[in-house]
């Protein structure tokens, strides 16, 4: 979508809810104070690529919202730490359940983006220990039930997996 195309979208999108509001608004002082407003908003919205023609750029987020994006970027941050440590202490579970313990598990990803998306694994094996419910000993069967176990998680079908022993 062009730009003059966009703008006149915004002007009318807000021309019509402003139209909106006045018809679900019953007629009183508080109608005379939401006509301000969206008289105030149209303003804007027609005035917002004045800048941008003289060729200056205006950042309305310096006004509208600093402190948002610091709370965004903390709550992405935390919620894909919290799918990391699920993530990791799935595995585990689910190499603990197969016959191997003392498996140490590191995920290396982004956590820091809005899409959690993991890059690589690392597993060290210089503490496994086997179970009695695992059959084959050895240090590839090994490898390869773990790998298995990896890629079942859709998320991590295409992921690296790198060994340690």
């Amino acid at each position: 979508m062009s730009g003059v195309s966009s703008w006149l979208l915004g002007i009318a999108g807000v021309v019509i809810l402003s139209v909106l509001a006045e018809l679900v608004l019953p007629d009183g002082q508080i109608n005379k104070y939401i006509k301000v407003i969206f008289s105030f908003m149209i303003l804007l919205v027609i005035i917002a690529p004045l800048p941008g023609l003289f060729g200056k750029e205006y950042d309305f987020n310096k006004f509208f919202g600093g402190e948002s994006t610091e709370l965004q970027e903390d709550f992405v941050y935390q919620n894909n730490l919290d799918k990391l440590t699920a993530l990791t202490e799935d595995i585990t579970s689910n190499i603990e359940s197969a016959g191997l313990k003392n498996v140490e598990i590191s995920i290396n990803a982004n956590i820091l983006s809005e899409v959690f998306e993991v890059k690589s694994i690392y597993v060290d094996l210089s503490k496994m220990q086997y179970d009695a419910n695992f059959e084959n000993k050895t240090i590839d069967n090994a490898k390869q039930t773990i790998e298995k176990i990896i890629h079942n998680f859709s998320i991590l079908e295409d992921v690296e997996v790198t060994f340690s022993q």
